[in-house]
């Protein structure tokens, strides 16, 4: 399988953050198949997708039957995709390509989120480090 890793270099999160001094109210904007930092294209028109998620990253399917079901990128690869795959919609896609595709998602979010330590849709930071991001795409997930 061939994993390509697609990120956008102008997405803007959109996500809104609110405070009266005691409480922090985060709403997020729109969220559908067009809405994502990180994307690994898997069959037609079905693609994993890495989006901003309350001040971290998810990930889950472009296309889902249920919008509720997608996971933070910490946890095992495995986890991530039992609590996605009833989102799969086609079977020619593989468990063992969507596992591969999240391993490298992981990856891809690991560098934009902790190892760079800035908040999703920091844009000005996100294009100072995209060569990074397209050496994490040349490495084989494991």
């Amino acid at each position: 399988m061939n994993i390509q890793l697609e990120y956008r270099d102008k997405f803007d999160g959109g996500i809104s953050t609110y405070t009266d001094g005691r409480i922090i109210v985060l709403i997020t904007p729109q969220i559908g198949e067009d809405y994502w930092v990180f994307r690994i294209k898997l069959f037609k028109d079905q693609a994993l997708l890495a989006f901003p998620k309350f001040r971290t990253l998810g990930i889950g399917f472009a296309l889902e039957e249920d919008w509720n079901t997608n996971h933070i990128y910490v946890g095992r690869s495995r986890t991530i995709f039992n609590r996605i795959k009833c989102n799969k919609r086609y079977k020619e896609i593989t468990d063992q390509e969507c596992i591969a595709a999240i391993k490298v998602l992981k990856k891809a979010c690991r560098y934009y989120k902790d190892e760079l330590h800035f908040e999703v849709g920091d844009r000005e930071m996100f294009f100072e480090h995209l060569e990074k991001l397209k050496e994490i795409n040349a490495v084989s997930p494991h």
